[in-house]
């Protein structure tokens, strides 16, 4: 007696198709990942794949919406502007060998 397949199947065979399509899905992930850990290497820029490929989108997205920076400037030759006291500070890493070896995202902050 052949009648319709069970549902119960038919569940565990959907349940393997997903499960193949997901280790498929993560095996070409991983291959994407260690090439784009080679190209980051490769540019000098060693560090957390997934930090820098987050950066690099952010910066994709935000290309061109840089605001203009605002110059004001008085006739006396000072800056004419209630700013005066503004300082600015850079912090650069990786800053020596050492974190270098702890590939740390390179960085200006």
């Amino acid at each position: 007696m052949m009648g319709a397949p069970d549902q119960t199947r038919l569940r565990i065979e959907a349940m393997e198709e997903q499960r193949s399509l997901r280790r498929t899905q993560m095996k070409q992930a991983r291959v994407d990942r260690a090439a784009e850990e080679q190209r980051n290497i490769s540019a000098g820029n060693p560090g957390d794949v997934d930090f820098i490929g987050l950066v690099r989108r952010w910066r994709e997205e935000h290309a061109g919406m840089a605001r203009p920076h605002r110059h004001a400037v008085d006739t006396n030759g000072g800056s004419g502007g209630k700013n005066d006291n503004i300082c600015v500070c850079i912090r650069k890493r990786p800053l020596n060998d050492k974190e270098r070896k702890k590939k740390e995202h390179d960085a200006v902050t």
